[in-house]
Order: C-alpha cells, then structure tokens, then sequence
C-alpha cells in the first residue's frame, strides 16, 4: 500500500481507467473506489488528508478537477456558520446536532466508523442549517461544501444514500438528481 499525504485539496490521473481506484483513508478505512461507478474514472480528487493507494495507477496533477457547484436557493436564515464549534463523540439520539448556545456540534457515538465522506456530509447538513431550515436544501449546500472540499460527486451521492435512513428517500433523489444536473465545469 502507497501512503499519500496531501496538504491541500489535488486532482488525480487515473492511469489505467480500466482498472480499478481502491483509496483508504488514515484509518484504513474505505474512502474512495471506482469499483461500483459505470463509467471508468480518468481523473478524479482527494481532500487534504493522508491515505493509501490499495490498488490502482495514479499521478497527481498540477489543479484539481472543477467540479459545478450546485445553485441554492435565498437563504432561510442568517445565523453565523458555526465552523469555530467543537465537533464531539457523545450520546445523541439524532445523528448529529448543533447545540447553538454552547458551540458545540455532537456527532453520536453509533457514527464513529462511518466512512469520511458520510461524516463531512453530516458535518456541512449541520455547518448548512445557519443559512437553511429545509433539510433538503441543507443537504445541498453540504454537497457544494463538499465538492469544494475536494470530495468527487460519486462520494457526495452515495454519503446522503448510505448515512440516512430509508424514509429520507426524497432527500437522497434530490442530491443525485443536482449532482448529475450540475457536473463538470
């Protein structure tokens, strides 16, 4: 396995499109692949962070892949964003919540082994609601947040589709539906 260690948001070459990208975050756990996406990936980004190559023939490039930022609607609210808050591990009976008064943004203990991309999904719904009440509208700021971030449209749709429960199925359509609509630049 090849460590990658990246200080700022890079843009990747895929140098075999037929074969597969394996991508594991500092963790080991699993944070990016093209093993389940269609069409093969020539080129593709990785936030800041360190990872490992498990399998696949990659280079970095000199810019990151543009991707269209979806178009949101007039905020709802003007709260400040809360990017100063402590983000914690406790006892929460939702996923995630702010706690405006105290500064403090609560992931549940049950989300500790989520993938980064589920959990940076869940972080900017949260960052998302000083601007937006609408869940859905939250959730697409989050996806915006996330593509500037350095997360590929193919980890923004499939963290709403594996982080909330079945009955947000409106929700998960809304975000691939803007994903697909609003690609590449």
């Amino acid at each position: 396995m090849q460590e990658i260690t990246l200080n700022k948001k890079t843009g990747f070459r895929n140098l075999t499109p037929s074969k597969i990208v394996v991508i594991n975050d500092f963790r080991g756990l699993p944070f990016y692949s093209t093993e389940e996406i269609g069409n093969p990936v020539k080129e593709f980004n990785l936030p800041e962070g360190k990872y490992y190559l498990v399998c696949g023939n990659i280079a970095k490039m000199v810019k990151p892949v543009k991707y269209r930022l979806a178009p949101l609607p007039i905020p709802q609210r003007n709260l400040k964003p809360p990017f100063d808050f402590n983000v914690i591990f406790s006892e929460n009976p939702n996923k995630c919540s702010i706690l405006w008064g105290k500064k403090v943004i609560v992931f549940d203990y049950s989300l500790k082994e989520k993938s980064l991309p589920e959990l940076w999904f869940i972080l900017f719904h949260e960052f998302s609601h000083a601007r937006y009440s609408t869940e859905k509208y939250a959730d697409l700021s989050a996806s915006n947040l996330m593509k500037v971030k350095g997360f590929n449209p193919s980890q923004i749709g499939n963290a709403p589709i594996t982080s909330l429960s079945s009955i947000q199925f409106e929700r998960k359509n809304f975000i691939v539906d803007n994903l697909i609509k609003h690609g590449r630049h």
